[in-house]
């Protein structure tokens, strides 16, 4: 049943809603909404390189790194990692199957952070390296 809160002035307008409270699907709303930023790393892992630069505009929390890879890896010697950094807080995934997960975290970046997403270490003596990931980095605004 919906409840109807018994006071308090809401609206919107073009600055945006305003109301004592939102909430949706059982989580309120502050301003730090949830969004993903999807990432592509075409072929084989084997070699360094960035893969996206990202500067904030906001300061941003990151609540989790995952990377899928079309062709999972098998016999390395050496797993690829990804890294998400700022140059000073990081988070590597290790990419040691086809699905791989930072698991929950929470980094926070500043404002004005100048983000990459790169292959920071590159794949080695595998029978298959990986190749083709698509990495998603799920973050909240501060």
């Amino acid at each position: 049943m919906p409840s109807v809160s018994a006071g308090g002035a809401s609206g919107m307008n073009a600055s945006g809603i305003f109301a004592p409270k939102i909430v949706l699907a059982g989580e309120q709303f502050a301003a730090s909404p949830r969004g993903p930023l999807n990432v592509f790393l075409p072929g084989a892992l084997t070699s360094t390189w960035t893969g996206e630069t990202w500067t904030l505009d906001k300061a941003i929390t990151v609540t989790r790194v995952q990377v899928q890879a079309k062709t999972a890896p098998s016999g390395c010697t050496t797993n690829a990692v990804v890294r998400l950094s700022d140059g000073t807080t990081t988070q590597d995934v290790a990419i040691s199957a086809a699905a791989n997960d930072s698991g929950s975290i929470t980094k926070n970046y500043s404002a004005g952070a100048v983000l990459t997403l790169s292959v920071q270490t590159a794949a080695a003596g595998c029978a298959t390296a990986p190749a083709d990931a698509n990495a998603v980095v799920q973050y909240r605004m501060q």
